[in-house]
């Protein structure tokens, strides 16, 4: 039951972070997805206008949201978030292969009693952008019993193998952040996600990357070295 209950709790964090909701072609049976997700937001596209009252999307930015992340967590050095979660029996996988000049700006994470939580977002830019909503690569990690997501029949999703793992990849899913929008002209993003172990990888890759790009970040990952003291 505990089990249970941290499982529901990372799950609904993890919503509140950053929802991103797959939009398909033809029923949205097509995926499972959690049921919070699929309440949160109208996963139907549209195309920004300036009549604010027109545009089904912009009503939805501009109606009542989850706080962001940044309000509740803080950014942490990597090396202890690495040593926490190896005390934890815990190993963080992270991609070595980052193009675009891109690097690793920024860990998000909730912290109390000098202890992380869950979820961990590692975001990677090229313009030191520390922003969770706007970050050319976020990946988001936390711990899961597997991908939460199923495929049934789509163009736009897959299961397929990346690297030693097999992942859920989405060529076009919605992001509903309006800062997202403005920054890349675009609502969409390339989803990968992935399980290691007990933690789950949710990878949202922005436009500058391509799927090649995004596919050869995804199967670089590697084990995270804990920082030993000198």
């Amino acid at each position: 039951m505990t089990g249970t209950k941290v499982f529901i709790g990372t799950l609904v964090m993890l919503i509140a972070v950053t929802v991103i909701v797959l939009t398909l072609t033809q029923s949205p049976s097509s995926v499972q997805l959690p049921e919070p997700i699929a309440r949160d937001v109208d996963s139907s596209p549209a195309v920004k206008t300036k009549d604010a009252s027109s545009d089904p999307v912009l009503e939805q930015y501009r109606s009542p949201r989850p706080a962001p992340f940044e309000k509740v967590g803080e950014i942490v050095p990597l090396d202890i978030v690495v040593d926490q979660l190896a005390k934890r029996g815990l190993e963080l996988h992270l991609p070595t292969r980052l193009p675009k000049g891109l690097q690793l700006i920024a860990v998000w994470t909730k912290v109390q009693d000098g202890e992380i939580g869950f979820p961990i977002i590692v975001l990677y830019s090229n313009v030191g952008d520390t922003a969770i909503a706007t970050a050319e690569l976020t990946i988001e990690i936390a711990p899961m019993p597997g991908i939460p997501f199923q495929v049934t029949n789509s163009t736009r999703h897959r299961l397929d193998k990346v690297g030693e793992w097999e992942a859920f990849i989405s060529n076009k899913a919605s992001v509903s952040h309006e800062e997202y929008y403005l920054k890349y002209r675009t609502q969409f993003a390339y989803l990968v996600d992935l399980q290691i172990g007990t933690l789950n990888y949710l990878y949202r890759f922005s436009p500058v990357m391509t799927g090649e790009e995004a596919m050869e970040v995804v199967a670089s990952m590697k084990p995270v070295a804990v920082q030993k003291n000198p």
